[in-house]
């Protein structure tokens, strides 16, 4: 299994089922604050070097929000939302989510939430 992969999508005769690791969630949030913002830096990073190379890598900026919004996206097909490892939400985030499941309830979709199978 790929370490990034956000969403385990499985289908099932009720309808599209998707299964979300809260704790997948952190991290991507986490890994938001770690490559989100860039310094400013010089234009041509390999001239302000005296050695040369590389320049440092460059990431698109994202928030956490950005993520969640992503995540919403996602569900709009989704029937059944399972969230799993729930304790790793807190603050910000926790709340942000609680948002998130509200607005997905309130457009006819159903929240199972439980631990992951053994």
């Amino acid at each position: 299994m790929n370490r990034r992969e956000f969403l385990l999508l499985k289908t099932e005769p009720r309808g599209r089922v998707v299964e979300l690791s809260c704790e997948r969630l952190y991290m991507r949030c986490l890994d938001t604050q770690v490559t989100g913002g860039q310094p400013n830096e010089p234009a041509d990073c390999a001239e302000a070097s005296p050695w040369g190379g590389e320049p440092p890598a460059r990431f698109p900026e994202r928030t956490p929000q950005h993520v969640l919004e992503e995540l919403d996206r996602e569900l709009r097909e989704v029937e059944v939302l399972r969230v799993v490892d729930s304790q790793w939400l807190a603050g910000d985030l926790l709340r942000d989510f609680e948002h998130l499941i509200a607005v997905f309830r309130a457009r006819g979709g159903r929240v199972e939430i439980g631990s992951p199978p053994a």
